[in-house]
């Protein structure tokens, strides 16, 4: 989807956003989770590409991305990957949540023009601050990638207007000083920083960090957020389901990511709005193993890791 209409799609929608990294567990069923979550209800989808440094992530996803890595998925692969989804579901958001030194690694301009060639609709970058961030604008822009930018609890009003103005898309709002992670107790807080967020911001908010239930994410809407993103919640369903089964686990991760993104969605409804996308029934026949088979992959295949091929490395500074 376009950064044009995704903009159109965020001026009414409330869009429930599973994060995924690709290639975990693996290749082939990093793009059988993705379908699902939008046959599921998904109204977008947050991508994440695999690194070995994710600062802001908390374990759920780190251990997503080193089963990512494990699996042999680069840079260059996981662009195959992200055009293959929207291949599959064109009329979602695909919605970039990606490392500076992958992107530097691979060239701003290069990076921009290969994500949107790929189906993305947006780039947020988290380990970029707002002082640094003119040069990735300028090739999000001139390639016409939505560019977002990260505000939290502890930004001003000033600063949050200023963010506001260089993003283009929307602002993501971290509903939690620190890492990601799931986060119980009282949501009062959270929404309240929803409430402010969007009445000082002319771009949508979309509120990740923490977000584990469907009574959080309606509340959240309800508060003001335009796309709730849920990401350590789905990455243990993952990890969980794929790392304590034998042959059968590549069914079972799908049948359990796929139950968790429904109740997700199910109970984040909105008065007026609902969730985002509808559900949509699976197309073909011969079940997930078989789609596995016809991507050239079998069902819980890894291939040995090659953590170079993914810029992983010393961090640039």
């Amino acid at each position: 989807m376009s950064r044009v209409r995704l903009k159109r799609l965020l001026k009414n929608a409330h869009l429930v956003s599973p994060f995924l990294v690709l290639g975990d567990p693996s290749p082939a069923l990093s793009l059988e989770l993705a379908k699902a979550a939008v046959d599921a209800g998904a109204g977008a989808l947050e991508i994440g590409f695999p690194y070995g440094d994710p600062v802001a992530d908390g374990p759920a996803i780190q251990r997503a991305n080193m089963r990512a890595l494990s699996s042999g998925t680069s840079t260059s692969s996981a662009m195959r990957i992200l055009a293959r989804i929207h291949e599959a579901r064109p009329k979602t958001p695909l919605n970039l949540l990606v490392y500076g030194n992958l992107v530097h690694a691979r060239g701003l301009e290069r990076f921009t023009e290969d994500a949107v060639a790929a189906g993305a609709s947006s780039l947020l970058v988290p380990d970029v601050p707002l002082e640094e961030s003119a040069p990735l604008k300028r090739a999000c822009r001139t390639s016409g990638l939505a560019h977002v930018q990260l505000v939290g609890p502890l930004t001003g009003d000033e600063r949050l207007r200023r963010i506001d103005r260089m993003a283009d898309g929307f602002v993501y709002l971290v509903a939690h000083q620190g890492i990601t992670g799931v986060r119980g107790g009282d949501f009062s807080d959270v929404e309240a920083l929803v409430a402010r967020t969007a009445s000082l911001a002319r771009n949508p908010v979309c509120l990740g960090f923490g977000l584990s239930k469907p009574e959080q994410i309606g509340r959240a809407f309800e508060a003001g957020a335009r796309i709730a993103v849920v990401g350590s919640h789905l990455a243990n369903v993952i990890g969980e389901s794929w790392e304590g089964n034998g042959g059968d686990r590549g069914e079972i991760v799908l049948s359990r990511f796929g139950a968790a993104i429904e109740e997700l969605c199910s109970g984040a409804r909105t008065p007026s709005q609902g969730f985002g996308g509808p559900r949509r029934s699976p197309k073909g026949g011969g079940g997930r193993a078989t789609e596995f088979r016809r991507a050239g992959v079998e069902p819980g295949a890894r291939r040995a890791p090659d953590s170079r091929r993914a810029g992983v490395g010393p961090r640039a500074h």
